[in-house]
């Protein structure tokens, strides 16, 4: 979608669909600054008021949380710290993981992340790319220079 056309409003309305018919329990939004997820915070704040969310960046406890928003490197160092006796973070906690300005995080270290979770994909980008290690295509499982209506996609099936 092209810049100010409602990338994080379309991700809110397909959270909210999602989380009220009961597909989804747990959101992970990852952007690549803090000022993205603060924004976007604040943005799902004030659409869906009812559903409880947590800056990881901010703040630690995340219990109750049905929406945590993170940078990619807060992510993957909280992915690594175990609590009690298991990670924190499963591969099974969140439902849904949208991914904001995803041409900007597609690099090998960060596609990590994407791959530890079994989570549906929402990919939001105004520029996807088609380089080498930074192929956005690629990381949906999207036809090369189609970046249409397949953004979203179970991690399951492509295994």
């Amino acid at each position: 979608m092209a810049t100010g056309t409602g990338k994080t409003r379309t991700a809110i309305a397909i959270a909210d669909l999602l989380i009220n018919a009961n597909w989804i329990k747990r959101v992970l939004f990852l952007a690549d600054r803090n000022n993205l997820v603060t924004q976007a915070k604040r943005a799902f704040t004030r659409h869906l008021p009812n559903v409880t969310t947590v800056n990881l960046t901010k703040e630690k406890d995340i219990d109750g949380a049905n929406i945590v928003f993170s940078t990619y490197p807060t992510m993957m160092n909280a992915i690594d710290k175990i609590d009690g006796q298991s990670r924190k973070f499963g591969s099974g906690y969140f439902d849904l993981i949208i991914i904001d300005e995803a041409h900007c995080s597609v690099y090998k270290k960060y596609r990590y992340l994407f791959d530890h979770f079994d989570a549906l994909l929402l990919g939001l980008t105004a520029t996807p790319r088609d380089e080498v290690n930074r192929d956005t295509y690629q990381i949906f499982d999207l036809e090369q220079g189609n970046p249409t209506f397949n953004t979203v996609r179970l991690r399951a099936e492509s295994r």
